[in-house]
């Protein structure tokens, strides 16, 4: 997790660089103030039930999810309702963010099998996109720091594609056990669902409209990958570098 952090700060900030001169040089505020940000998403280890057919046993065997910390990348935008960069500000906030990582996302869990049990754990590559829009506060604490909060509604995306034994997709995905063959149905599944966001963080003014700051988002809903772990519920915070401009 360190290291992943590292290189999303270290790539956000050559990202924010590179746009600062053409910033500086147009006007200080507009209608919007636009927030991108790189950080990582920390998701909640979750327990699924596996829906599976296997010789001697049947499906609804609990399945533990153990997922990987995903690179996580977005941009905000917040329309003030009132006077902008007021001393209390409110509005509109709607925005839109994506998580990846590859390979280390684990289903792991425990099948018996005629008397017996039979453990296993597959690799995955997990995706979440989402979109969201609600209100926002954004208050000023002192001349330069500015504390925003915002939540609401989100539309969630995600998907999982299982690995096969040498990093490949398998096609079904499948596990060949002492007294048989566990079937994972697909070799990929998805679902989009109606969740929820909540985000806040502290943004320190550079002059000219533009910001830097920290921020962190909840985002959480319940899926349902019906061809491989059923239902659970999708939970991550993510810590985010961010930098905003007025446009």
């Amino acid at each position: 997790m360190k290291r992943m952090f590292t290189q999303a700060v270290a790539t956000s900030a050559l990202i924010m660089a590179a746009g600062t001169p053409t910033l500086a040089q147009g006007s200080a505020y507009g209608d919007t103030r636009l927030q991108a940000y790189l950080g990582v998403m920390e998701l909640d280890n979750q327990t699924g039930e596996l829906q599976v057919n296997v010789d001697g046993g049947s499906a609804g065997d609990p399945v533990d999810i153990d997922f990987a910390n995903l690179l996580y990348l977005g941009i905000d935008g917040e329309t003030p309702m009132n006077k902008p960069n007021s001393g209390f500000e409110w509005g509109v906030n709607a925005g839109v963010s994506f998580g990846w990582e590859g390979g280390d996302t684990e289903f792991a869990g425990r099948v018996n099998e005629g008397g017996g049990t039979v453990a296993f754990q597959i690799d995955n590559d997990m995706l979440v996109i989402e979109g969201h829009l609600g209100p926002y506060l954004r208050t000023h604490i002192g001349e330069r720091v500015d504390f925003y909060l915002g939540a609401g509604p989100a539309i969630i995306y995600a998907e999982v594609d299982v690995d096969g034994e040498n990093g490949e997709e398998a096609t079904p995905s499948s596990i060949t056990t002492p007294n048989g063959t566990l079937i994972l149905g697909d070799s990929s599944d998805s679902d989009v669902v109606v969740g929820l966001y909540a985000r806040a963080g502290l943004e320190f003014d550079m002059g000219g409209g533009r910001s830097w700051g920290l921020g962190m988002k909840y985002l959480g809903g319940e899926m349902d990958f019906n061809d491989t772990v059923g239902e659970f519920d999708l939970e991550g915070l993510s810590v985010m570098l961010t930098y905003s401009a007025w446009y």
